[in-house]
């Protein structure tokens, strides 16, 4: 990782993989999601795999469409296409929570996001793929939902910073794509603060991850 050298291709899934996020945490710890219903932990560092998560079973053969890390790092969130989100420990490899019936169950890549202020608090594409469904960690049942936020699939969300203009004066704001070109960014409650159109279909939205302005602060 500190020099170049030739990649290492790590070759761990059965299935195509649709999700790889980072710790937040652990600079080298990263996990990916695949259709082979598995979440699998490496280190960047050795280049190997450390851990293997099996989020679906036999009975229930549906597959991981998307991985998140919790922003303390110590819950993976994956959505499955039996539109079912699992929470698990990193560290002990339990599957600690399961919410049904609240994430997109179609086989591209979906979007899911954690809170980077809050480790409870993560968003996922809703059932219809139109909307949001808001989860706290500490409950056992969704948070709220947020019904036909696009007009079209939602491809990607993300939380966005506090110092963007759009987001000032809110605790938590979030940041959608949707596949007919348009980028919203609303309150948790789904109120817009700002929209515009790409003029293109949108498959992934990323904020910088500098706070707004911050070049402009360093003169």
């Amino acid at each position: 990782m500190q020099q170049e050298e030739k990649p290492k291709f790590l070759k761990f899934h059965q299935g195509s993989v649709r999700s790889v996020a980072f710790s937040p945490r652990d600079r080298y710890l990263f996990c990916s999601g695949a259709y082979d219903g598995k979440v699998n932990l490496y280190s960047a560092l050795r280049m190997e795999l450390l851990m293997c998560y099996q989020i679906t079973t036999m009975t229930l053969a549906r597959n991981v469409n998307a991985v998140r890390f919790t922003s303390d790092g110590s819950r993976i969130l994956a959505a499955t296409t039996a539109r079912r989100l699992g929470v698990v420990d990193v560290e002990r490899g339990e599957q600690l929570l399961a919410y049904d019936n609240c994430a997109y169950g179609g086989r591209e890549r979906s979007g899911l996001a954690t809170d980077p202020v809050c480790p409870n608090m993560a968003v996922s594409i809703a059932v219809n793929g139109k909307g949001l469904t808001l989860l706290d960690l500490r409950m056992p049942l969704p948070l709220d939902f947020v019904y036909d936020l696009h007009e079209s699939l939602i491809r990607d969300v993300c939380f966005l910073h506090g110092s963007w203009p759009w987001a000032r004066g809110h605790q938590s704001s979030i940041l959608t794509g949707g596949y007919e070109g348009t980028v919203k960014v609303t309150t948790m409650d789904g109120r817009v603060l700002h929209s515009f159109q790409t003029g293109h279909s949108v498959n992934t939205v990323c904020p910088t991850p500098e706070t707004f302005n911050h070049c402009a602060d360093d003169g």
